[in-house]
């Protein structure tokens, strides 16, 4: 049955399978994989041991009547469970607060996987109005909760936009710090450390930081704190000294048992355009938001600048 409808689904696990193995030296452990479509599955997909379970809307196509969205839905689902054999069952989490470090993580991974394989600006801007439209409204509302959330009523509430999606955010955010190279540098290090292990965010932290020789103590503040920081920037240039001093600010609002927040570690990255010619005079570079007001300065500069956030 609906055989016809199953080779964007073959071809999708191929793609994952060899973007897992170049992009980050990953291979499948077992000589099998299973991949199982079920019409009445009450959730999208699950990630069971090389026996993934499908809803059939996320495995069957046919060009006479998929969209173009459900191809790359399909696409993006079948890379995301099949990532979950790393991030999520050889290296699983010591307790369900921490579904973040398996969920946020293969999210940002399967993000990764559809922008590298399709339109990486399209994705990025499809993922960041999903992030918008449903995380900020999350966050800002009476059920805002961190990405590792300290207590819950019912498992069930704990699958959520903010571990799911602002825990990919995060996810990216080490990469904005450390770099690509130094993103898989951290995670090669993450899996070497605890491949077999059930573990914490903070294990994952841990491995990012030795792995680059950053410190990332505050960053936990990510996983601990509730709630949309909003970040204001401030320029000035001084012609006769030719330096532009650019003033980043951040604040969050309350959020439900939360009433002060701690400032976050907030990678930040920026460049300089000519402010005449729109030209290139500062490459771009990340730069480390770590206080509520900091400011950053840019010397050797003949003229005026705009920042390019």
């Amino acid at each position: 049955e609906n055989v016809d409808q199953c080779d964007h689904a073959l071809a999708s696990l191929i793609k994952s399978m060899q973007w897992d193995e170049e992009r980050f030296g990953l291979e499948y452990d077992l000589s099998l994989y299973n991949i199982v479509a079920v019409n009445d599955f009450n959730m999208g997909a699950m990630e069971n041991k090389g026996l993934n379970i499908f809803n059939t809307a996320l495995t069957l196509a046919k060009p006479s009547t998929a969209t173009d969205d459900n191809y790359e839905r399909i696409e993006s689902v079948i890379g995301h469970e099949y990532f979950h054999n790393w991030s999520g069952n050889r290296v699983t989490c010591r307790d369900w607060f921490q579904l973040t470090l398996k969920e946020g993580l293969t999210v940002f991974r399967d993000q990764e996987f559809s922008s590298d394989v399709g339109s990486r600006p399209v994705v990025r801007i499809e993922n960041v109005k999903s992030v918008r439209g449903r995380q900020f409204i999350e966050d800002a509302g009476p059920m805002s909760h961190p990405i590792r959330p300290e207590s819950y009523i019912a498992m069930d509430n704990f699958y959520t936009s903010t571990v799911y999606e602002k825990g990919a955010e995060v996810i990216r955010m080490y990469m904005t710090l450390v770099g690509k190279d130094g993103f898989r540098r951290g995670l090669t290090e993450y899996f070497k450390r605890h491949d077999g292990a059930a573990v914490t965010c903070d294990d994952f932290r841990a491995a990012m930081a030795d792995a680059n020789g950053v410190d990332l103590a505050q960053f936990e503040r990510w996983y601990t704190q509730a709630g949309t920081p909003v970040l204001t920037a401030a320029g000035a240039y001084d012609a006769a000294a030719g330096v532009y001093s650019l003033t980043l600010s951040q604040a969050c609002p309350p959020t439900p048992g939360q009433a002060a927040k701690e400032p976050f570690h907030i990678p930040v990255v920026v460049g300089l355009l000519d402010a005449a010619s729109g030209a290139e005079v500062v490459a771009s570079r990340t730069l480390e938001l770590r206080e509520a007001s900091q400011t950053f300065t840019f010397d050797g500069l003949p003229a005026p600048v705009v920042p390019s956030i």
